[in-house]
């Protein structure tokens, strides 16, 4: 399967900060392209924002599952680097659509959701809460790259039927989004058995 990674955004609430916050000795934009790649997926990183700091902090990582995009149009939202990800992606495979502020997805939590795919939309969902990654057919190939921007994710997925995988696992649902939240998710990982 392969992988959109979407790593573009301002990151506003967060000073412009979240991906280089550093968790366990990496930025949390390399725990999530390494999870990727771990699950053996051919991996798409979209950047836009702070394009070429992203791009060193993956260096190490660098392999043929590995190719990364720089979406000049960032600033229109999600749908323009959802759409520049989707352009690079095989047009027979399933895929992820990703976001590089996760950094507790790891490898097995893919291949959970890989295990679960019946060919139809798939999300995590935490309780009563909706997760990341969503796993799509190749049909929405088509469907991204020809939507009117802007768009969000979101919206576009509202049109359509949903499966959702249960899950126990709260990395599905867990982001930063701010510095507090980065401080909050660290030290709940630091109480972890």
């Amino acid at each position: 399967m392969q992988n959109i990674l979407l790593a573009a955004g301002l990151a506003a609430r967060s000073g412009g900060e979240k991906l280089f916050f550093s968790y366990q000795g990496q930025p949390i934009i390399h725990h999530a392209v390494a999870a990727s790649l771990q699950a053996g997926l051919y991996t798409v990183v979209v950047t836009g924002y702070r394009a070429a700091e992203v791009e060193r902090a993956i260096a190490d990582l660098a392999s043929p599952l590995l190719v990364v995009v720089e979406n000049p149009h960032y600033r229109s939202g999600q749908g323009s680097s959802t759409q520049a990800g989707a352009a690079l992606l095989r047009p027979d495979l399933p895929f992820f659509i990703s976001l590089s502020d996760m950094p507790l997805l790891e490898a097995d939590h893919y291949r959970a959701l890989m295990g679960a795919y019946r060919e139809q939309p798939l999300r995590p969902r935490y309780e009563d809460k909706v997760g990341h990654p969503v796993l799509l057919p190749p049909s929405f190939i088509p469907i991204i790259a020809s939507r009117a921007l802007p768009f969000t994710m979101r919206e576009l997925l509202s049109a359509y039927p949903m499966e959702y995988l249960q899950t126990t696992e709260e990395a599905y649902v867990l982001d930063v989004d701010t510095a507090s939240s980065f401080q909050n998710l660290v030290r709940r990982s630091t109480r972890r058995p």
